[in-house]
């Protein structure tokens, strides 16, 4: 019995000191994970602006949303069968972005019979020229159409205008009463709107 004794003594020191090296196993291991470091990046967002502005002959350069739109120079009373007049509208962008402009919507408001007979003897040239000074009745340019329709992407491709007014277009709109335009066409009168819409970044 007391050999028995005796020969468990060297297993149970070995076992202790087995117990003391996972210990210090353990202990090394979450030292080595403690070890951490950080980059940190950062950066300041900011959405840019888009609007346009025009101006006119008759209206100086501003803001002419619907209700406060620019007066089209256009001389366009007393027409008579076969005259023509021309007038100009210049856009370019007011806030930081650049994008494209179009023609997208032209309205016209004839309410009695001799305004509607006008209207229909009524067709517009709409283009692009370099300069207002450039915008005259025998300017080249445009597809002729009827008063109201809107020219097609072809026909009036979209303008690029850039960021913070650098550039701007000149639109260019000869209107023509018909050699043909009926007699009771006479005292009628018509109000066009042409409607030109920019869109941010578009022609980027």
């Amino acid at each position: 019995m007391r050999y028995r004794a005796y020969a468990r003594a060297p297993f149970t020191r070995t076992r202790a000191v087995l117990a003391g090296g996972l210990v210090l196993g353990i202990g090394l291991t979450m030292t080595l994970a403690a070890w951490t470091d950080q980059e940190v990046a950062s950066t300041t967002v900011q959405a840019g602006t888009f609007s346009l502005v025009s101006q006119t002959r008759d209206s100086p350069l501003g803001s002419h949303p619907e209700g406060s739109t620019a007066s089209l120079g256009l001389d366009a009373t007393g027409l008579y069968p076969g005259v023509s007049r021309a007038g100009w509208i210049q856009l370019r962008t007011s806030g930081t972005l650049g994008g494209a402009v179009t023609l997208s919507g032209v309205t016209a408001t004839a309410t009695g019979a001799a305004d509607q007979a006008l209207l229909s003897a009524l067709s517009a040239r709409i283009f692009t020229v370099t300069q207002p000074s450039d915008c005259t009745t025998t300017a080249t340019g445009g597809t002729s159409l009827a008063l109201s329709a809107v020219p097609t992407s072809t026909q009036l491709p979209p303008v690029m205008v850039q960021g913070n007014g650098a550039n701007a277009v000149t639109y260019c709109v000869v209107l023509t009463l018909s050699a043909g335009a009926p007699t009771t066409a006479q005292g009628g009168t018509v109000t066009p709107v042409w409607t030109f819409t920019g869109t941010a970044g578009a022609a980027g």
